[in-house]
C-alpha cells in the first residue's frame, strides 16, 4: 500500500510539472503574439518580449531539470 502512495505522489508531481510547463509555453505564445501588435507603444512591446523570453527560459530550465533528474536517478 505504501508503494502505491509513492507512485500516486510521483504521478501527481509530474502532472503538476506538465501543467506548469504547458502554461509557460502558452504564456510565451500569447506574449509573443501581443508583442507583434502595431497599436501598442514601444515600452509595452519590450515588456511583452521580456515576458516571452522569461517564460521560455523557465520552461527550458524545467525540461533540463527533469532530464537531469532522470539521469541522476
Amino acid at each position: 500500500m505504501n508503494e502505491f502512495f509513492n507512485w500516486a505522489t510521483t504521478l501527481a508531481y509530474f502532472a503538476v510539472f506538465l501543467i506548469g510547463l504547458i502554461t509557460c509555453f502558452k504564456e510565451t505564445q500569447s506574449a509573443w503574439l501581443c508583442r507583434r501588435l502595431d497599436c501598442i507603444p514601444l515600452h509595452e512591446k519590450r515588456n511583452y518580449t521580456l515576458k516571452a523570453v522569461i517564460n521560455s527560459i523557465t520552461a527550458i530550465f524545467g525540461i533540463l531539470g527533469l532530464i537531469q533528474a532522470f539521469v541522476g536517478a
